[in-house]
């Protein structure tokens, strides 16, 4: 398949894949998977509503309502609708309005942490539950990792990456594709950056004046996953988020990179979905609208 029918056939399937929700907040690029008590799922960067739905494929667990959403900048979510983590929390918040929904936990990926975290704290009344997965949860110092610039770089500077990439994975062998399947769904949230590049700039804005949050407020339950070997984002912030927030948990992974979930999600689903049915709402459905 030729580049331009490609990405034609990309961006409908993205399109294909998401609604949009007009709310008082602005646009909402989201999809819904499940039933039972609502969890907002928060990609990185980069990413967008389909990084949200590799998690929830991983999880594999249908018996909560996951409603996977593409942050400002990404997809069809216009960066107009918050540049901030706290506009960003208060379009979440908007987002279950529109959806009928009062409450909701939230699972956040990488950069989509300190979202998470506002979230909890500027609507402590919708959030019953936060899990943060190789998270940002304080202000980044120092330069980003020497695989992030690469990585931006390459993917950052043609669609026709994405493009290339797609037939190198259909070369693959079967046996080997189904073996990192969930690999590859995570890679291909990277196709048309084009249509990311305005959240990944706007995160790396956000991420290097991000004020210190006042954790130690946070009320909810909280889950907090990192591996030691992370060099996009140390372990310090996991560390940092476990330590300051009351009821918080954390699953320290000995030589776990940043992509950790990914590559250990058939174990790591199993914990996650244990924290969150345990603390859902009373009746496992009481969000249902």
């Amino acid at each position: 398949m030729g580049f331009q029918a490609w990405k034609k056939a990309t961006l409908d399937r993205l399109n294909a894949g998401s609604v949009v929700a007009l709310t008082p907040r602005g646009a909402v690029e989201y999809a819904v998977a499940g039933t039972g008590p609502a969890v907002l799922v928060i990609h990185g960067r980069p990413g967008g509503y389909d990084q949200g739905l590799v998690i929830v494929r991983a999880l594999n667990d249908l018996q909560l309502r996951f409603i996977a959403v593409s942050r400002p900048g990404y997809l069809r979510t216009p960066l107009e609708t918050g540049r901030s983590p706290e506009e960003q929390a208060d379009s979440y918040a908007a987002l279950l309005d529109v959806l009928g929904l009062h409450r909701a936990a939230v699972v956040a990926f990488s950069a989509g942490g300190s979202s998470a975290l506002q979230f909890a704290l500027r609507h402590p009344d919708r959030c019953w539950g936060v899990v943060l997965i190789s998270t940002l949860t304080q202000r980044f110092v120092g330069r980003p990792a020497l695989q992030s610039q690469i990585m931006n770089g390459v993917w950052g500077s043609s669609d026709a990456m994405g493009w290339l990439w797609s037939g190198l994975a259909g070369c693959l062998p079967r046996r080997v594709a189904r073996r990192r399947s969930l690999g590859l769904e995570a890679v291909q949230t990277l196709f048309l950056y084009s249509l990311r590049r305005a959240g990944v700039a706007n995160d790396l804005v956000q991420a290097v004046q991000l004020p210190q949050y006042p954790l130690s407020e946070i009320r909810q339950p909280a889950l907090v996953i990192h591996g030691t070997a992370d060099r996009f984002l140390p372990c310090s912030h996991a560390e940092f988020a476990a330590g300051a927030i009351p009821h918080a948990q954390m699953i320290r992974i000995p030589d776990g990179s940043h992509f950790v979930f990914f590559r250990q999600y058939n174990w790591l689903a199993p914990k996650i979905l244990g924290f969150l049915k345990t603390h859902a709402p009373t009746g496992f459905a009481a969000d249902a609208p």
